[in-house]
């Protein structure tokens, strides 16, 4: 590929006038990638235009359609990122051999697996956060009359009426409920990055950390939801609504959430008392492998500095603890410190 600013005409082939191997394989990989797509030439290049590279039709057709000599459009650097940005693909990638088209495919499908899969969890995710606050609600005598009133001015049938509300409050429907996204979350631990064509073993792969996800409710429940308009920390909640899920902590939270979503303000002091009790459980373990003792310590570290900014070296703050500097600083990225 040629370097950007560096040659005169793109047009031209190179000073041979053969393709380099790599530079014949981006071009069939552009046009593989254009017919699994559907994607005209003028599609192509609007795409990359709008990838930040300007790029005019007629540049793809010269790129695809190699000359009678078999030379074709030369790819500048800054094109090959750009197709590499819009394809979805690491930009070493690129210029990898087509021989293997049905490989490829697959690959591309592992990829849509996982892809779906996250925005799954996403979704599933928000959908066990709206069930909590029905949940809440319904809880409450007053709530729950209003909303029996409700469905009998719409003349649904009292029974049906009656089933509904109990299955929403249905433990068991919600222990279900929440295995489910437990299920779904480890699933794709298990799959791991949609780039690796074989995912390493589990044992090799660092697990998603509890701890960061508790450090960082803290700071929202401590800090940031008292300090924010009402307004707008429902969005605040919406972008950890994972976290919250994968934490557990939703029902703790929801009277909180729930005023807040209905535009009201709610104390928050029992939420960041009971992440504290949650850190304190996990400080205080066995651990069984070196993540469990990292995120351990990652726990100790957040409740030995509460509300305080430690200034020492590393090596002091780690000697304060009894630990290593290595297991210190390491333990700092387990817990998003």
């Amino acid at each position: 590929m040629s370097a950007a600013g560096k040659r005169s005409d793109p047009d031209q082939p190179n000073q041979s006038g053969v393709r380099s191997l790599s530079e014949e394989n981006v071009a069939l990989r552009i046009a593989w990638e254009m017919r699994r797509r559907g994607w005209s030439q003028e599609r192509m290049a609007q795409e990359l235009t709008n990838a930040g590279c300007p790029t005019h039709q007629s540049a793809i057709s010269k790129i695809v359609n190699p000359k009678p000599d078999g030379s074709r459009r030369a790819i500048s650097v800054d094109e090959a990122i750009a197709l590499a940005r819009v394809f979805g693909i690491a930009l070493e990638e690129l210029p990898l051999p087509m021989d293997d088209a049905e490989g490829r495919d697959l690959h591309d499908l592992s990829r849509t697996v996982s892809h779906e899969g996250r925005n799954a969890t996403e979704q599933y995710a928000h959908f066990l956060l709206a069930w909590a606050r029905l949940r809440h609600r319904l809880a409450q005598e007053q709530s729950r009359a209003a909303y029996e009133g409700f469905l009998a001015q719409r003349r649904v049938d009292p029974d049906t009426a009656e089933q509904s509300i109990a299955f929403w409050r249905d433990a068991d429907s919600w222990h279900e409920a929440t295995a489910g996204y437990a299920t779904l979350h480890r699933i794709l631990q298990a799959m791991g990055d949609w780039r690796d064509l074989t995912p390493p073993a589990q044992e090799a792969r660092r697990r998603h950390s509890i701890v960061a996800d508790l450090i960082h409710l803290r700071e929202l429940f401590t800090t940031k939801i008292p300090s924010t308009p009402v307004r707008v920390v429902p969005d605040l909640i919406y972008h950890v609504t994972e976290a919250l899920v994968r934490t557990r902590m939703q029902e703790a939270a929801i009277g909180v959430i729930d005023a807040y979503e209905r535009g009201t303000t709610h104390p928050t002091d029992a939420v960041t008392k009971e992440i504290d009790r949650r850190l304190r459980q996990i400080s205080d373990r066995e651990p069984e492998d070196r993540q469990d003792h990292l995120e351990s310590l990652a726990a100790r570290i957040a409740l030995h500095w509460l509300g305080r900014e430690p200034r020492q070296p590393a090596e002091e703050l780690a000697a304060e603890l009894g630990v290593s500097v290595e297991d210190y600083q390491e333990a700092k990225k387990v817990g998003g410190i």
